[in-house]
């Protein structure tokens, strides 16, 4: 059981901070207009897909860190921790725009940096605890 949630949690901050560090290199020179990568009006269109992508990734982590503990219903781990990490991401992106109009910039990044990360964290852990059970055989 413990193990279960030590793959998900690995699987989530793995996930989180990819996801992460691909927004960062996505949206770094925002200067120049939107034409950029990053920026504009296709920036929205391309964060939903950079968002899915890692979710395919960490249901694919958790496929992997499964089969090394010998646990089987991974795709209910993934699932469960997916739909998790979006619920509890939307949930942040609403705090974000909603509750955090007086804040510095570096005291918002600061939180958005930590949310993501505690998010798929908490997401992937939850999945990989309540599903899985030991082989038998």
């Amino acid at each position: 059981m413990v193990l279960r949630t030590v793959v998900g949690a690995v699987a989530g901050l793995l996930a989180g901070s990819g996801f992460l560090l691909t927004l960062y290199t996505s949206s770094e020179y925002c200067n120049g207009g939107s034409g950029r990568a990053g920026c504009g009006a296709v920036f929205p269109l391309t964060f939903g897909l950079i968002f899915s992508v890692w979710m395919v990734l960490a249901a694919a982590l958790v496929y992997a860190g499964f089969r090394v503990t010998r646990e089987k219903r991974w795709w209910w781990a993934a699932g469960i921790g997916s739909a998790l990490w979006f619920v509890l991401f939307v949930g942040v992106i609403y705090v974000r725009f909603f509750r955090m109009h007086g804040m510095y910039r570096d005291d918002v990044d600061r939180f958005l940096v930590s949310a993501y990360l505690i998010t798929a964290c908490v997401g992937y852990a939850v999945g990989a605890l309540c599903t899985g059970r030991r082989r038998t055989s």
